[in-house]
């Protein structure tokens, strides 16, 4: 009976002392709720809250680092851009045509960033133009390109080069294949490892009761009760 009780308490106190730690916050609803689900398809226990300024999103603090490293493989959270508005807005004063010609390069490198930055297992994208200026008669020179792409080591993106090297020429008027130049980059795969095959059945209950410990609550404490009547009812028994 006492070894039945200690069990029922021991279970009890590792239900509650699981905690969430708070991963991202400030985030649009659509990216927090495929970040969710990217943690719920790998059984990392996460939910999200809302909050001020966007959505927050919580893990278990075991899973911590688990989490961070997936949705960085998988490209989240999702990088912000400038608009064009924001870049020539309407009170704009007039401004010099070469800071003009900045800003239009600066625009085409941060659309084809976020063209790139869709496709499946891009991690992170960055890409420069680089432009000559005008000449004694006005006119420019042919511009280069620079693509940096860091992708996750579960997609094959390297097969997609040429594609992104159409693509990158399509997105600048003028600029040639041969004046595009594409470096990628596999990822760190940073995941915690596995535990031992002799210590996975006991990792399974435990991460199991975690998972599931909002529900056991109310049972394991009907469970305690059940149990300290029963003793009870005993004890009045022997007397």
């Amino acid at each position: 009976m006492k070894r039945l009780r200690y069990m029922l308490l021991c279970a009890l106190v590792l239900v509650l002392t699981g905690c969430r730690v708070e991963l991202y916050s400030a985030l649009p609803e659509e990216d927090a709720n495929q970040m969710l689900a990217i943690l719920m398809q790998h059984n990392i226990d996460a939910d999200k809250q809302a909050a001020e300024g966007g959505v927050t999103l919580r893990v278990e603090k075991s899973q911590f680092i688990n989490a961070v490293e997936l949705l960085r493989l998988n490209g989240f959270p999702r990088r912000s851009y400038i608009s064009a508005d924001t870049m020539f807005p309407p009170n704009q004063l007039v401004v010099s045509p070469a800071e003009e010609q900045q800003k239009i390069l600066f625009l085409k490198e941060q659309r084809i960033e976020g063209m790139l930055s869709q496709m499946d297992g891009v991690v992170h994208a960055d890409v420069t133009i680089a432009s000559h200026g005008p000449d004694e008669e006005g006119a420019t020179g042919p511009a280069s390109v620079a693509v940096f792409i860091k992708f996750s080591p579960q997609v094959n993106l390297e097969s997609f080069r040429i594609q992104i090297k159409n693509l990158v020429e399509k997105s600048i008027p003028g600029v040639q294949q041969d004046q595009i130049s594409i470096l990628m980059q596999p990822a760190e795969f940073r995941m915690q490892s596995v535990v031992s095959a002799t210590e996975e059945p006991q990792w399974r209950a435990i991460q199991w009761l975690t998972l599931h410990r909002w529900p056991l609550i109310p049972a394991l404490i009907l469970a305690i009760l059940a149990l300290t009547a029963l003793m009870w009812m005993t004890w009045r028994r022997k007397r």
